[in-house]
């Protein structure tokens, strides 16, 4: 019996710990003027509804109009940030788009014009293509060093087959609002 009381708390150590470097990565980063607040974004996605090794081959079905410049394509961003910076462009970079039992998730980095962006967006419930409440992060560190967050803004998103659109405006910790759009194509 206590060695079954040893190995579960060992594992309650070790998956608290996990957490924790999870977070601390998060926190590596450096600061960040913000980091959302309660106020929700307004989101809509057309999502790849793939798993990572998804085999899309229109990526312009059912995606919403693009943002910034670019023509899109399996693992890329396209992204519209209008505020509190401005950054647009297209980006090829490896998208991660899973689904597990009834979740779904969607996550990628990408460098625009000298710009890093990373998001994700979360979908529990997932049964398919369609409408979906979601939690939507955003993190966008501008040229000028500026860091800006925004972190599991509640939004609806909306799923497709083929890609992605997501549009997102909350209000960081800081104050200040992030704002934009952003298109992916799952890899």
């Amino acid at each position: 019996m206590n060695s079954r009381n040893w190995v579960r708390g060992r594992s309650i150590a070790l998956a608290g710990g996990l957490l924790l470097a999870v977070s601390g990565c998060r926190a590596s980063a450096g600061p960040s003027p913000g980091v959302a607040s309660a106020a929700p974004a307004t989101a809509t996605a057309g999502a790849a509804a793939s798993t990572s090794t998804s085999t899309s081959t229109d990526p312009t079905a059912g995606t919403t109009a693009p943002a910034g410049a670019g023509t899109g394509g399996p693992g890329s961003l396209t992204v519209g940030i209008t505020s509190p910076v401005s950054v647009a462009g297209h980006v090829n970079t490896p998208v991660s788009c899973e689904v597990a039992g009834r979740r779904y998730a969607e996550s990628a980095t990408g460098v625009v014009n000298g710009a890093t962006v990373a998001e994700s967006v979360r979908v529990a419930g997932y049964t398919g293509p369609g409408s979906y409440a979601a939690v939507v992060t955003v993190s966008l560190v501008a040229n000028d060093a500026s860091r800006y967050a925004i972190d599991a803004v509640p939004a609806t998103v909306e799923i497709t087959s083929t890609g992605g659109s997501v549009s997102f405006s909350a209000s960081t910790y800081a104050g200040r609002t992030l704002a934009g759009s952003i298109n992916w194509a799952c890899s």
